[in-house]
């Protein structure tokens, strides 16, 4: 028989919910879709609202509970956490107690837009969400633990589009050019055209699509004559956009385009591939699986086998320190940006990073005032760099990302999250990219970003060297732009 403090501890209900295709949800601000509901328990029900664009009153999450024994309220503990794929704790709102009134006329609040938001868009693994959300009982009866699994699928479909429009140095402003699309059944039509218009900017129209189409992502690119693709800019639509007929402007003019011909026109032809992808509802909203009680062994009527090897949990201590981070427990530091506090732990820093290290062992104003002003930082980067030296995990990493934690991580000298960033920027460089990596490289000492950098501008000579970037760049960095160039000449000739 569990004992009382047994059951303080034990939630009475726990409710994970997974979304998956996240990024595809098309709720304009103020529209929310409901979880699954997590049954009857105890005579109450209950279900999570959750805006994704946030309500009029900037709420992203809130709680709904239904009594029906009569009843006219309800009073629980609760506690709502956002975690990773490893269920690490990314956000928590703390335990605390509210009453929750008859018949459901009560929607707690639990998170507001601003204190998660970033949180979602910097550690999102594989577009899926997880929440967590936990009720304690406080009236002291000791109850079974019940433990739901539910399961959100958003149904995206998707198509590659391979557009070539010909005679591309002729098209004149406000002429034309057309591209027409059938889907399964006779109502799935789109129109797509592309026009240039009288500042030269090349624009791409979505005159109608899909009729059962909710949200639109469309990521267009750019086909060199190399056959390389050059990343055009991605562009989101809700429903109501794609019913006003919206568009895309792509960031090359017709001027720019024309002026490097032998770059991007090959015989006349502007190639571009696009990719849609859309949601149209949801492909699946239920609950999957209900655990119910904790299955706990009674270790005294168990035999201790010393030579059986205990299998270690793998993720214990990364979640533990996450966990410490994220609750702000024993925090004796802060980290304050332009804009934001963030509550750390000295030893952690110290640990990962000496400049850190001798802020806090040494007579620095850091060390006097419990205080570090970080003013160059933006509040996203520091946040990363954190959760990187309490988790040695970069999820979610993007190019801007990456180059402004590559800085912060050359700053305080946090040697093994420089090296991820920079090998993560050598595997992505693009002829778009080639003299931003150079010039960082240059700026931080790196000679292996260097090189790479370097590497990569005389493979693709052609398109770097002919671009309006190098020219740039080459102006106000003539000795590295030199240096580049005739490695051209320097390569090893083989016998």
């Amino acid at each position: 028989m569990a004992c009382k403090s047994d059951v303080e501890r034990e939630p009475w209900l726990t409710f994970f919910w997974d979304i998956s295709n996240y990024s595809y949800c098309w709720q304009s601000k103020g529209e929310y879709f409901l979880s699954p509901s997590m049954g009857l328990v105890e005579n109450a029900s209950w279900r999570l609202m959750l805006f994704p664009r946030g309500s009029k009153e900037n709420v992203y999450l809130s709680i709904c509970g239904k009594c029906n024994d009569g009843s006219e309220s309800i009073t629980v503990e609760r506690e709502l956490a956002l975690l990773t794929k490893d269920d690490l704790i990314l956000h928590i709102k703390p335990r605390g107690k509210k009453k929750f009134v008859k018949k459901g006329n009560l929607e707690n609040v639990f998170l507001k837009c601003d204190e998660i938001v970033t949180t979602i868009n910097n550690f999102l693994f594989r577009d899926s969400l997880r929440i967590r959300f936990r009720l304690w009982r406080t009236d002291g009866k000791a109850m079974t633990p019940t433990t739901f699994f539910a399961r959100t699928v958003l149904c995206v479909r998707e198509i590659n589009i391979d557009w070539n429009i010909e005679r591309f140095t002729s098209l004149l402003p406000g002429e034309k050019v057309n591209f027409a699309l059938s889907g399964e059944s006779e109502d799935d039509k789109a129109a797509l055209n592309i026009e240039v218009n009288e500042e030269s900017q090349i624009v791409i129209s979505i005159n109608s699509f899909y009729e059962s189409m909710k949200f639109l992502i469309l990521q267009p690119f750019l086909i060199n004559t190399d056959g390389l693709k050059i990343d055009c800019g991605r562009r989101e639509m809700l429903q109501q956009e794609l019913k006003e007929n919206a568009t895309c402007t792509l960031p090359f003019t017709q001027k720019y385009l024309m002026d490097n011909k032998n770059v991007y026109l090959k015989n006349d032809v502007l190639s571009l591939y696009l990719e849609c992808s859309w949601c149209d509802g949801f492909d699946l909203n239920r609950i999957e699986k209900i655990s119910i009680g904790n299955n706990k062994i009674n270790h005294k009527l168990c035999r201790s086998h010393s030579d059986v090897e205990e299998p270690q949990k793998e993720a214990d201590l990364k979640e533990d320190l996450i966990n410490l981070y994220v609750e702000g427990t024993l925090s004796d530091v802060k980290l304050r940006t332009t804009f934001q506090t963030f509550h750390s732990h000295k030893a952690i820093l110290s640990a990962r990073s000496p400049v850190f290290r001798a802020m806090f062992t040494t007579d620095m104003k850091e060390k006097i005032q419990q205080c570090v002003d970080i003013p160059d930082l933006e509040d996203d980067t520091v946040l990363r760099m954190l959760f990187y030296m309490y988790t040695d995990d970069l999820e979610g990493l993007q190019w801007e990302r990456a180059v402004k934690l590559y800085d912060a991580a050359d700053k305080y000298l946090i040697a093994t999250l420089k090296n991820k960033c920079s090998s993560f920027m050598k595997r992505n460089l693009c002829p778009s990219k080639a003299c931003e990596v150079l010039g960082l490289a240059d700026i931080h000492r790196d000679g292996n970003l260097k090189k790479a950098a370097q590497e990569y501008a005389v493979a693709h000579e052609e398109v770097v060297f002919n671009s309006d970037e190098w020219s740039e760049f080459a102006k106000n960095n003539s000795t590295l732009a030199a240096d580049t160039m005739l490695r051209k000449w320097k390569r090893p000739t083989t016998a």
